[in-house]
């Protein structure tokens, strides 16, 4: 049995993923959907890496292969992070996936074992990976078994999933538009102050922002709204479209969003409503990014209402936020109607020592945009 085993196993090899490979890893994701409230699968276009590369030119993935057949994959993209009040690089796993019949094997450990391995090699200082909520088969992973490393628990994450179908009353005291060329330095001066709010925060610099607003499709000027009190930027939030990158195609619902979506399509006789989710289609969602206030919730939470008003029956269905379950931007979302789902977010790093000094820290994480893919 021991060399029936083994021999299945270097059966399996693992490499680096190619362009090539693009079908059959988009073919993968149609084979290992994603369950909750809403069953899934990811579609990422032109090319399964199309918006990795664009966001961090270094990003790679590995995949499994058995002869000709793809059937496991694991990726990284990196950004730069204030930790702690230090500048880190960071890696963020993704996209960790194995078909079914294999997941009781070796498969899904040898590519994270892979994968960290060529993590350590890098100048990447630490890795940051999302599980599913209450999904115990990946904590194998974090306890530092086998050679990998011990891995910290950051706490859960929440992806809050608006559904804009009530027209929510504004604060009158702010003044919402789009934001200009000139208002560039202050918003980076927004970012910096909001950053010291978080442990583990991105380090939005001129230079990124400019180049998310040059080069990621859906990420321009105009979808950068910001909220002015006498004049000065108070609040700001982006509004991205992700569907030229990526798509989540619907493939089962749990009752209460079947329930939902009756209601909606009952609703849509009398008002204005989002559209309906439609089984086997991509789901029509757009995802509130880079959002930040100057100690001012109040101004973001005007944004947050804004944005849903403005889309009151469009051809959205949702309006996505991801933030740390701790953070405090969901006391801004009480009054949304939506739903959610939860992660657990793990971190491990070359110097254990951050360890003790994260577990202190009251503080929450700040999601960055290399963290919603």
């Amino acid at each position: 049995m021991r060399v029936i085993f083994t021999k299945l196993m270097s059966a399996i090899k693992i490499r680096l993923a190619k362009d090539s490979d693009d079908e059959k890893i988009r073919d993968l994701s149609r084979r290992c959907p994603q369950e909750g409230v809403i069953t899934f699968f990811p579609d990422r276009t032109p090319r399964f890496n199309t918006l990795h590369r664009i966001l961090d030119d270094g990003a790679w993935h590995y995949v499994a292969c058995k002869d000709d057949a793809i059937i496991g994959l694991v990726g990284v993209i990196h950004f730069k992070a204030r930790i702690l009040d230090k500048i880190c690089n960071i890696g963020f796993m993704l996209d960790l996936r194995v078909d079914a019949e294999y997941r009781n094997g070796l498969t899904a450990f040898r590519l994270v074992k892979t994968a960290v391995d060529h993590l350590q090699e890098s100048d990447v200082d630490m890795v940051i990976v999302n599980f599913l909520k209450d999904n115990k088969r990946p904590l194998v992973f974090t306890t530092g078994r086998g050679g990998l490393p011990i891995a910290h628990s950051l706490g859960d994450n929440r992806v809050f999933n608006i559904i804009p179908i009530f027209s929510m009353r504004l604060d009158k005291r702010f003044e919402i538009d789009e934001a200009t060329e000139e208002d560039i330095p202050e918003i980076i001066e927004l970012y910096s102050k909001y950053e010291s709010n978080f442990k583990i925060a991105p380090s939005i610099t001129e230079d990124l922002l400019r180049h998310y607003l040059n080069s990621v499709d859906g990420i321009s000027l105009n979808q950068l709204l910001l909220a002015r009190k006498d004049g000065k930027i108070k609040a700001i939030t982006g509004m991205w479209d992700e569907h030229t990158y990526k798509s989540y195609h619907a493939l089962k619902l749990n009752f209460s969003i079947r329930a939902a979506n009756s209601l909606l399509k009952f609703l849509s006789l009398f008002m204005k409503v989002p559209q309906p989710i439609r089984l086997n289609e991509p789901l029509k969602q757009l995802s509130l990014v880079l959002y930040a206030h100057d100690d001012c919730p109040e101004a973001l939470e005007t944004l947050f209402r804004h944005v849903n008003n403005i889309h009151l029956g469009s051809g959205y269905t949702l309006i996505t936020l991801y933030a740390q379950d701790s953070d405090p931007v969901f006391n801004l979302l009480k009054k949304f109607k939506g739903v959610a789902v939860n992660t657990e977010m793990y971190i491990f790093a070359k110097d254990e020592s951050f360890f003790d000094k994260l577990k202190d820290n009251p503080l929450p994480v700040l999601f960055d945009l290399t963290m919603i893919l």
